[in-house]
């Protein structure tokens, strides 16, 4: 055997099922191992599949995307911002098909690129216009809890992605989703449907909150909502398009960059100094901030050797998926643990996507691509702080500090973020108030994301228990 070449026996019967494949990741060890604890669980158990529990799997077929204005067309999502904690399309289109539409409790999974990630619609995506890489499961019956924990499971995951196909990029087709075993266990079904609906619940409160949260800095502070329809550029409706613009010698500061002195940043600027019903306090004044140095990760496969580590990815998701361990023995590893009510800010690859760490992401790693702002919780509430730079008035800061080629950057923690302005409102009591929404939203969050995350260790568990017996 090759040394690093891993092989394995499939029986013949595997091969001449389906469609016949020969491709080595549709026999992959999770999947020969899954697809050997379902031929076990047969012998005591009734399987179906996943267009038992469905009434209808689709995805709506490629489509031209027509990109206009925000005044003119619907707010467009891609895949990877439908699994946002809370999606804000930054594409707007025309002349979309209609069956792109979905509906709430609808089952979303990532078709194309990433295969398999799974979500349950909530009421607020039903506002958009969703990717045609998605692929749609309505739902027959009410325990569509159950079929999403299910898919969620390592078994599940493992029969989702074994029939990608494709060369630079991998697909899946909804019959191969329809053709999904699923073992009936019925006192199972129940609790962990109930659990699943729960976490599903607590999701969509939270979405309400952190929505709360900024409609209430805006209405507020008496700040008006912006984008870039609201900027004049050279040219009037045809300048957009090339975006362009003049700029003073005397406002240069030391900047020659054109994304610095975008008019949205300008504009920003402008709205905050006029706001009657806050204070300016630059971010250097109300919270420190630095990135740890670079270092090399030692990863390490088993939970318990280890802690979990954040990566920018992670940082605007809903539920952090594929998080990996680092070794907790590792040298200088306390330069890189969180601590409750920081702020981790993305400030390589997309920049200025933030979270802020609850309770549950208190005392985990994350990685050196991501800028900690610690909050001086005399001078502001970290919630509010978080809340702010959520916001427009906060993003269009952060993306004003962007510079590199290839890569976006906003480099090491100093002057770079001190300088970014912060509207607090004059009455301490408007302060809390949009804070206590922002972190009672993340803990809720994150509670969420335990509750399913023990109703999918549940579901596997039980499972593999009973293969075991059999």
């Amino acid at each position: 055997m090759v040394k690093g070449v891993q092989t394995v026996d499939v029986p013949i019967h595997w091969v001449n099922d389906g469609e016949k494949r020969l491709d080595a990741g549709f026999y992959a060890q999770d999947v020969i191992k899954a697809r050997i604890l379902i031929d076990k669980i047969k012998q005591s158990l009734k399987i179906q599949l996943v267009s038992d529990f469905s009434s209808k799997i689709f995805w709506p077929g490629r489509f031209k995307r027509h990109y206009v204005s925000k005044k003119r067309g619907k707010p467009f999502l891609m895949p990877s911002e439908v699994f946002m904690f809370l999606p804000k399309s930054t594409k707007y289109v025309i002349n979309y098909p209609q069956d792109v539409a979905i509906k709430r409790d609808w089952l979303l999974i990532s078709r194309s690129g990433t295969i398999g990630r799974t979500l349950i619609a909530t009421k607020y995506l039903e506002d958009f216009v969703l990717s045609d890489d998605l692929i749609r499961i309505i739902p027959k019956e009410s325990n569509n809890g159950y079929l999403y924990a299910y898919l969620n499971t390592w078994i599940g995951q493992a029969l989702l992605t074994k029939d990608q196909y494709g060369v630079t990029v991998k697909h899946i087709e909804p019959h191969h989703v329809a053709n999904i075993p699923i073992p009936r266990i019925p006192d199972l079904e129940e609790r962990i449907n109930q659990k699943i609906l729960e976490a599903h619940k607590l999701r969509e409160e939270a979405q309400e909150l952190l929505l709360k949260a900024e409609e209430m800095i805006y209405s507020e502070l008496g700040l008006s909502r912006i984008d870039e329809d609201d900027v004049e550029y050279f040219g009037g409706e045809i300048g957009k398009f090339v975006r362009a613009f003049g700029i003073k010698a005397s406002d240069l500061d030391y900047r020659l960059d054109a994304s610095y002195h975008v008019p949205i940043a300008h504009l920003v600027v402008s709205n905050l100094m006029k706001s009657g019903l806050g204070d300016i306090k630059k971010l250097k004044y109300v919270a420190s901030s630095f990135v740890p140095p670079r270092f090399k990760r030692s990863y390490v496969k088993d939970p318990n050797d280890g802690i979990p580590l954040l990566q920018g990815t992670h940082i605007p998701q809903i539920k952090p998926l594929d998080i990996k361990y680092i070794w907790k023995k590792m040298k200088n590893l306390q330069c890189y643990i969180v601590n409750r009510n920081w702020i981790l800010v993305t400030c390589s690859g997309t920049i200025g996507r933030l979270a802020l760490v609850s309770d549950y992401w208190s005392g985990w790693a994350a990685t050196n691509h991501l800028l900690r702002i610690m909050p001086k919780e005399e001078k502001i509430n970290p919630g509010y702080l978080t809340g702010f730079l959520l916001s427009k008035y906060g993003q269009v800061q952060f993306q004003r500090l962007i510079y590199g080629g290839v890569v976006d950057e906003i480099g090491e923690a100093g002057e770079l973020f001190d300088d970014i302005l912060i509207l607090k409102p004059k009455e301490k009591s408007v302060e809390d108030k949009i804070g206590s929404l922002v972190i009672e939203a993340y803990n809720k969050k994150d509670k969420a994301n335990q509750i399913e995350e023990e109703a999918i260790s549940q579901v596997a568990e039980t499972l593999t228990e009973i293969a075991e017996m059999e």
